[in-house]
């Protein structure tokens, strides 16, 4: 648990808790004896902490920490940093690996630190919706200072060796054997005074200036935690660093043990698990077909059809991961263009050498020989058969087919090969490189084997994979149906379009419906329902009711909208008025992710593998949280908007048109509605429980296996704010399943044509049988 050795006058204490060294209960009293020892040993001066293996402590244990054994291991941790703050023998932290959460914390709480050049410092508990319990709220500000802790700890961001140096959290950087240093290192600091080295007797830079700091980080705070209590409570615990030590530390354990018992970090700690527990899949209509049973192809080499945004992404993300390459593109320019992105990338992120592992052609013939293909070409249903006839063909009888599409039917593109069994979807999302989640569609014919591939890919490329069976809109996507009708059915009654958005952004999403559409462009929908015949570039089809289509009701205002021109910020112009809008979206807008730091221009972006509504979407509900800024220079620096923000504050600014309110009048006034005065939570439910109906039929149909499938598609595709858990999640555990049934039987009743409304018939059943989400599908369930 924690060897004990000795180099002369040095004790080393290296935790062995493979793999990553986490303290438990055990452990830490293993580090109390051993300190203890080394403390009487006469012969000891210094004594040096590191980590045996790969790593340096990577904070607790999250099974004792997240379960009854939380509050003793806490008050171990605790005692453990006040046992090496107080020796009065210097004691040096080694650091490589990972020092995350408590094992930062016990760093901290040391007198000198040494860092290998590749070690990461972080404390990362906000997302599981806590804070740093074990001092770091308070040592951290004393070294960092109140604004610079308030950065590190409300976002958790991982701080490179480097900049630790820079900061002063780290003494010096080891480029050799790290022990060795470090016990050389312990030799040279023993004898000297130790009251300047702890980090509890100092006083915090700018102490003077906590106030006005706090005061003048809140909104900000506030603005990107979007109902998230963890940040702003971790803000009341630094502030209570300039406090004496004891007090801010009893200032932290209660603000701990708030956060510890709330619902937000269940949610966020069932997120955390959900995460990894999404690996371990299950096909949903034959738990037969799991992640156990099926065995994938091994996969060595991946053709990559169509070099757009798309296929130049995915090509990226397989790469990165070793996997060998042949990206086929039959136009040069395009091809030319991927090239050089790709090159781009690899380059930003010293990974150059992975160009060696790529062939780009123009020719089907050289993808003879791929263990897998992806296609990657425009969304439309003939072009993708028409390519997937030409694979079934030229590639090995073995190789997997998988179609990259958001929409279309798989069981169709299947019908185009003489291996339906072979073929999958893999819908990733833009750009695929950034992007996490990865929604796995299986059809009608693919074998257990094939999806067994497709799941083992996602983990492979670092992916979240989930699997979902094959249906209009596949999870996410219909899921959104029902809530962007219901906000438009609200409209009628009364409510303006930015107050449904204000609605839904103070429930924690990054941008409301109608905020949203006017972002993506008000005529691809109109578009797509020109197509699906619901009405027409000059107005509703003949003989048609004006809020029916096929027996269930319709709202056109944003047919209207489009026949004015109305398309968004495109025209300057839909739902909102748009202050000083361009005349192009895309112009001049770069974005960064904060996972690599990668640089992309939109425009660039655009290609033709995606639709800018998809694209958009991508974007804004990226769990990477990307940045915007009009100039490539300006997303370098901190002071970048947020994500969130997707309208730049000076020619962006979303105001209410009263071009548009009057036409809302109008129109409620022709068909005989009724302005009435609505709550925010009657919009919050009706749209989000239309959205949480749907998700029940989903599960009864087969599409998703399990709540958490649908949780983590919303969490990571879709922005669902994740300190409530995903849709599924929220309902059963904050809301509770008979609420949100009788919610939908009281609504239904008073919009019995609003077919979304109607409760799921699972969810009745559920109810009824007293059934539980998280049972539904296994052994024990009362379903």
């Amino acid at each position: 648990m924690a060897e004990y050795s000795t180099y002369g006058s040095v004790a080393v204490l290296q935790v062995n808790n493979p793999p990553l060294n986490t303290f438990t209960r055990h452990v830490l009293q293993a580090l109390v004896s051993g300190l203890e020892r080394a403390q009487r040993d006469p012969a000891v001066r210094s004594i040096v902490i590191a980590g045996k293996g790969p790593t340096f402590p990577a904070g607790a244990d999250l099974e004792e920490l997240l379960g009854t054994a939380a509050a003793p291991l806490l008050s171990n941790l605790r005692m453990v940093d006040k046992h090496v703050d107080t020796c009065q023998k210097p004691i040096v932290c080694a650091i490589h690996g990972t020092a995350l959460g408590g094992g930062f914390e016990l760093a901290l709480a040391s007198h000198y630190r040494l860092a290998v050049p590749s070690a990461t410092l972080s404390l990362p508990e906000v997302h599981l919706g806590m804070l740093p319990g074990a001092g770091g709220t308070q040592r951290l500000p004393r070294v960092v200072g109140v604004k610079s802790a308030i950065q590190l700890i409300t976002s958790g961001q991982d701080i490179k060796a480097q900049q630790a140096l820079t900061l002063g959290l780290v003494d010096k950087i080891v480029q050799g054997d790290l022990l060795k240093e470090a016990v050389s290192f312990a030799r040279s600091v023993e004898g000297r005074p130790l009251e300047d080295r702890r980090i509890s007797q100092r006083t915090v830079p700018d102490a003077d200036k906590v106030d006005e700091v706090v005061e003048a980080t809140r909104k900000t705070i506030l603005r990107k935690a979007r109902g998230a209590i963890a940040p702003l409570t971790c803000v009341q615990a630094i502030q209570a660093s300039v406090l004496p030590f004891a007090a801010g530390m009893a200032r932290e354990a209660d603000l701990m043990t708030y956060l510890m018992t709330s619902w937000q970090a269940a949610a966020q700690q069932y997120v955390f698990f959900s995460e990894r527990e999404v690996r371990q899949w299950s096909h949903p209509r034959d738990k037969h077909i799991n992640f156990r049973t099926a065995k994938p192809t091994v996969i060595k080499s991946v053709g990559v059809v169509g070099a757009g945004t798309m296929g130049a992404g995915i090509t990226i993300s397989l790469l990165q991961a070793g996997l060998k390459v042949v990206l086929l593109e039959v136009n040069k320019k395009q091809l030319d263009k991927a090239i050089a992105v790709i090159q781009k990338t690899l380059r930003q992120k010293s990974a150059s050498q992975k160009m060696s592992q790529l062939t780009t052609t123009m020719d089907y013939s050289q993808l003879s020989d791929v263990d897998m293909v992806i296609e990657a070409v425009f969304e439309n249903l003939r072009l993708k058969k028409e390519v997937f006839r030409k694979l079934d063909v030229i590639t090995k009888p073995q190789a997997v087919l998988a179609s990259n599409t958001s929409g279309l039917d798989i069981d169709k593109i299947a019908a185009a090969t003489k291996r339906p069994d072979k073929v999958v979807g893999t819908h990733f999302f833009s750009p695929a490189n950034v992007m996490r989640l990865l929604e796995n569609i299986y059809g009608k014919k693919t074998s257990a084997e094939t999806v067994a591939t497709v799941m083992q890919l996602a983990t492979t490329i670092g992916k979240v994979g989930v699997l979902v069976g094959n249906c209009a809109g596949f999870v996410g996507n219909r899921m959104l149906g029902p809530y962007r009708s219901e906000a438009l059915f609200l409209l009628e009654e009364g409510v303006d379009p930015q107050d449904v958005d204000r609605a839904i952004e103070e429930f924690g999403f990054p941008m409301g419906p109608f905020r949203m559409t006017d972002l993506a462009g008000n005529d691809i929908g109109w578009r797509r329902r020109i197509e699906a015949r619901l009405t027409t570039e000059h107005g509703p089809p003949p003989d048609t009711p004006a809020l029916y289509r096929r027996g269930d009701r319709y709202c056109p205002l944003p047919d209207m909208l489009c026949l004015q021109g109305r398309l968004g910020q495109k025209t300057g112009a839909g739902c909102m008025m748009l202050q000083e809008a361009k005349d192009d979206l895309t112009e001049n807008i770069y974005i960064r992710f904060r996972t690599d730091g990668s640089v992309f221009d939109l425009r660039r972006l655009l290609a033709h593998t995606k639709t800018l509504e998809e694209l958009i979407l991508d974007l804004l509900f990226a769990d990477d949280c990307a940045l915007l800024a009009h100039t490539e220079a300006a997303l370098m620096s901190h002071h970048a908007p947020s994500m969130c923000n997707r309208y730049d504050p000076g020619s962006r600014t979303a105001l209410p048109d009263p071009v548009v309110l009057q036409m809302i009048q109008d129109y409620r006034q022709e068909h005989g509605f009724k302005k009435r005065t609505i709550s925010s939570q009657e919009i919050v439910e009706r749209c989000l429980y239309s959205l949480i109906n749907e998700g029940f039929h989903v599960l009864d149909e087969g599409i998703a296996s399990r709540a958490l499938d649908i949780d983590v598609i919303y969490l990571f595709g879709y922005g669902w704010p994740r300190h409530t858990g995903g849709p599924m999640y929220y309902v059963e555990r904050v809301i509770g399943l008979e609420k949100l049934l009788r919610s939908l039987e009281t609504y239904s009743a008073r919009y019995p044509n609003h077919s979304h409304l109607q409760p799921s018939p699972l969810l009745r059943d559920m109810v009824a049988k007293g059934g539980s989400l998280a049972a539904l599908g296994t052994t024990d369930s009362k379903l």
